[in-house]
């Protein structure tokens, strides 16, 4: 049993990334957290972490290690879950990853209702619009747009998502709105440069070559979706934007869809997870409220020419 604390502590610091965030994963103290994994290292007598004043590291034998404990762990926890749900009372923690402007003004919304349905149940949400290893970092599920690379992961359609061009009025009156997609290459193009990636994010316009619209620049480039509306919201260019983010900003009059001809619907946003077997208790509670709960938005259901009828 202790071996076996050992190992549930150390996959949550090789997950979460420190002893702290493990031991708020594990509902116990750090402190303990540290001591199950040392009493493990003394086991196998190996040093599986590496721990510094500033940041921890898995050594070789740890990284190989997590590799080779995290799926059985999660199989117990499963049966684990799965023997609870039986009783109907759900417990235990639920890591889930999602692009951010589906979680601020979608999912984080829905949690205080499923929490009031399953009070024992804890959620840990990742804001990250950028697509990771769903096993190496130990999400349960990600919300994310379209499919992701690992086609072991089962894939769960929810809703549509397009994408618009923006602009603000102030924008438009001082340097006009495109009338052809050729045309916004004379406009400023406001772009999203995450952190060690080369190449912008892309454009998602109907009719636009990605090659084109990777050449599209501006003055301004900014990190993330939610940045990007702001900043097309101040009148600093023409953003690329799920509808589903700029939707408020369109209806209050502070965003106009700019080439509406053009709008992309061809991305879908899905929930992934690792698999269909054995799935815990609570994760498959957590993956049919979401799906019910976004599938039934109707910001996020109804055609996207509807929704912008009224401000054509």
């Amino acid at each position: 049993m202790k071996t076996l604390r050992g190992i549930a502590s150390f996959v949550a610091v090789a997950q979460t990334g420190s002893f702290t965030a493990a031991a708020r994963s594990e509902g116990i103290s750090a402190v303990a957290v540290g001591k199950n994994v040392s009493t493990l290292e003394r086991h196998l007598g190996v040093r599986l972490v590496q721990r510094s004043t500033r940041r921890i590291a898995l050594t070789p034998e740890g990284v190989a290690f997590h590799l080779r404990c995290a799926g059985p762990l999660r199989e117990l926890e499963a049966a684990q879950s799965q023997a609870q749900g039986s009783t109907g009372a759900l417990s235990g923690l639920i890591r889930v990853t999602c692009v951010s402007p589906i979680a601020t003004g979608y999912l984080l919304p829905l949690l205080g209702d499923f929490r009031a349905r399953h009070p024992g149940v804890r959620v840990d949400l990742h804001l990250d619009d950028a697509v990771n290893d769903l096993i190496e970092h130990g999400y349960d599920v990600a919300v994310r747009v379209g499919p992701l690379p690992d086609s072991s992961l089962v894939s769960r359609p929810v809703a549509a998502l397009p994408f618009v061009l923006c602009a603000s009025p102030g924008y438009l009156a001082a340097h006009g709105a495109p009338a052809t997609l050729d045309a916004l290459a004379g406009h400023e193009c406001i772009r999203i440069h995450r952190p060690g990636r080369k190449a912008p994010f892309p454009w998602f316009v109907a009719g636009l070559d990605p090659a084109r619209s990777q050449r599209l620049d501006g003055g301004v480039a900014v990190s993330d979706f939610e940045a990007s509306l702001a900043a097309a919201e101040h009148g600093l260019g023409i953003a690329c934007l799920p509808l589903a983010l700029a939707l408020e900003a369109i209806r209050a009059g502070r965003l106009h869809v700019v080439l509406p001809a053009h709008v992309d619907a061809s991305l879908t946003l899905c929930l992934h997870y690792p698999s269909r077997r054995n799935l815990p208790a609570r994760t498959r509670a957590f993956i049919e409220f979401v799906s019910d709960r976004l599938g039934a938005q109707r910001d996020l259901t109804t055609p996207h020419a509807l929704l912008l009828a009224p401000f054509a």
